[in-house]
């Protein structure tokens, strides 16, 4: 048997345990550490020297979820972009008595992470594989992966071309690109100093944001085209883009107050977001356009934080050459820590690549005496009255169908930003009030921001402008006009949705669910939302589950078999089912 541990310890950081060649377990170390991008930041001394340390909470999870010591792994391979000094740290840090088992990734190695997630689980023979991030590898120049394309053929990855973006952000990159306005607009979950992180924004740009608030805004052709498009190369300064926000708010942001913690309600914030998300889309076709010239390949796989934009990855899917597409559910900085693991495993040891990656499920499972226990504690701890009793995906569907709001906490969590089914909340897509509801009283989010479907994979083709899979939430098709007043708590004010389908053979338990909603409905769909309050991780464990629940207006939890409820709750003023659904609607 052989063991491949895969470290993160970027932003975001993770773990992953590769057994055999097959994804055995891999988690973020926020979802134990309960601090959002877990970024690891250690200030040591009177002289502030900054460090990280290594994920070791997500280091013992896995190691435990195979009943392995570290003495048992066969290789530990570690990345993190920048300054790298993974292995340094690794070795410094983890106590393994092999040191020699510790490997790097070839420089560059972010990058490479990236691709292997991408490319390695897609089940392909061979394609083009593009990277676009933030923030890559530093090389020894000073200057930085921006972004960059392989060709995966048979087992083995080879870079096909790249670019490099120079350290004092005279040129950026495409992530940087629209993490500058995101910055701008005030998305930013806050973290460390007042001028911690990019441009100094005091936090981690949330660019989810500025693609949710895009579609309410206005095409301003008249504002021009702020990226260069150069062969592969993607081109723009941040100077040239300090001026033209400096100008454009001079001009036309008379509205737009950024001490306003609601500024994003303003016109000028809008048409902002929309022609910032429009670029990018322009920048992502160009790319896989030339993606596909210098590759020759039908098939695209795609990894990178810009990956996450899943409005973006829908037009490759629809308008680039690529005949297919695939995207991991991590595509992201927490799936370095799966790919350094794979290249370990294939590319280190050659063994053979990974089954197709239809899940992203690697959390660990939790047993029967672990969920009762945390109610337990939960009930006793908080003073919550709680009750619970057994059920199954008829029950939840039948509470769906009531208009309630469903904590969903069933096998392994899933990795990645997207909760798939297995750490989720949720809620009935058809009442017109759930989007405002689970925004404003449940989850405290901006109202604008969407909420995905989940949908039968079998019926998805009848509601959604769509063929194929959509497992990873990573696509926004169209939903189907005739349908859209159906389902409006799940139909963005643009008529998209970010879809997840859902198949038997991949989640049965969540596809029970959505099967009996069917039955009881006509609806092949339920709203999923990650379960976790605003600026939270996902929760992880039965009782953060639990703790996530009490002091939230959830009205019940589903825990693995074991339906919780609040004893005498009452439902809230604006609660959706105080005005249920009638007629055609209800059914």
């Amino acid at each position: 048997m052989s063991l491949v541990l895969g470290l993160n310890l970027s932003h975001d950081r993770s773990a992953c345990l590769v057994r055999d060649g097959e994804i055995a377990v891999a988690v973020e170390e926020e979802r134990l550490d309960r601090i959002k991008h877990s970024e690891g930041f250690l200030v040591q001394g009177h002289f502030e020297r900054i460090t990280k340390t290594l994920p070791m909470k997500a280091i013992a999870y896995c190691l435990d979820a195979v009943g392995a010591g570290i003495d048992d792994v066969d290789l530990v391979v570690g990345n993190r972009p920048l300054g790298d000094g993974a292995v340094h740290r690794i070795l410094r840090e983890l106590p393994i008595k092999d040191k020699s088992k510790v490997r790097a990734l070839p420089l560059p190695g972010h990058h490479r992470a990236h691709a292997a997630v991408a490319y390695h689980p897609s089940g392909y023979d061979e394609a083009a594989v593009l990277v676009v991030d933030q923030a890559g590898a530093r090389f020894p120049d000073g200057s930085i992966e921006k972004h960059t394309l392989f060709r995966g053929d048979g087992d083995r990855l080879a870079p096909v071309t790249a670019c490099r973006y120079p350290a004092d952000y005279s040129d950026l990159s495409l992530g940087l690109f629209y993490d500058f306005f995101t910055a701008r607009l005030g998305f930013v979950t806050r973290y460390g100093t007042p001028d911690f992180g990019v441009f100094g924004c005091g936090g981690y740009p949330e660019a989810g944001k500025t693609m949710g608030l895009a579609p309410y805004g206005r095409p301003r052709p008249d504002w021009g085209h702020w990226l260069t498009l150069d062969g592969f190369d993607i081109r723009s300064a941040q100077k040239d883009l300090e001026d033209i926000w400096q100008r454009l708010l001079a001009e036309e942001g008379a509205d737009y107050d950024p001490a306003d913690p609601l500024r994003w309600q303003s016109p000028f914030a809008e048409d902002v977001a929309h022609h910032v998300q429009a670029e990018l889309e322009r920048a992502m076709l160009h790319l896989a356009g030339v993606a596909h010239e210098l590759t020759g390949s039908d098939n695209l796989c795609m990894a990178g934080g810009v990956m996450l934009n899943s409005v973006a990855n829908e037009r490759v899917r629809t308008e680039s050459p690529f005949r297919d597409l695939f995207i991991p559910p991590a595509a992201g900085d927490s799936g370095v820590a799966i790919g350094a693991a794979l290249y370990g495993s294939v590319e280190l040891l050659g063994n053979r690549r990974p089954s197709v990656m239809r899940t992203a499920s690697f959390g660990r499972a939790y047993s029967r005496d672990e969920v009762l226990d945390a109610v337990r504690r939960v009930a006793d701890h908080t003073g919550v009255e709680l009750t619970s009793r057994e059920a199954g995906p008829r029950d939840v569907a039948e509470l769906l169908a009531a208009h309630r709001v469903v904590g969903w906490f069933n096998g392994g969590s899933e990795i990645g930003p997207r909760a798939l089914g297995n750490r989720s909340m949720l809620a009935d897509p058809r009442h017109p009030a759930m989007r405002d509801y689970l925004n404003n009283v449940v989850k405290h989010r901006e109202p604008f921001r969407p909420y995905a479907p989940s949908a039968l994979a079998e019926h998805a083709g009848e509601w959604f402008d769509f063929t194929g899979d959509s497992n990873f939430m990573l696509l926004v098709p169209q939903v189907v006009a005739a349908r859209r007043e159906s389902v409006p708590s799940i139909t963005h004010v643009d008529g998209t949705a970010r879809l997840q389908t859902v198949s038997a053979d991949d989640n049965p338990a969540y596809h029970a669910v959505i099967s009996a909603f069917h039955e009881l409905t006509g609806v092949p769909i339920v709203l999923n939302t990650s379960y976790n309050d605003a600026g939270e991780p996902i929760v992880e464990t039965p009782l953060h589950a639990l703790c996530t629940f009490v002091r939230t207006e959830l009205d019940h939890l589903y825990l693995d078999g074991i339906l919780v409820s609040k004893a005498g709750r009452e439902l809230g003023a604006s609660h959706p089912a105080r005005t249920p659904l009638t007629g055609d609607s209800a059914r």
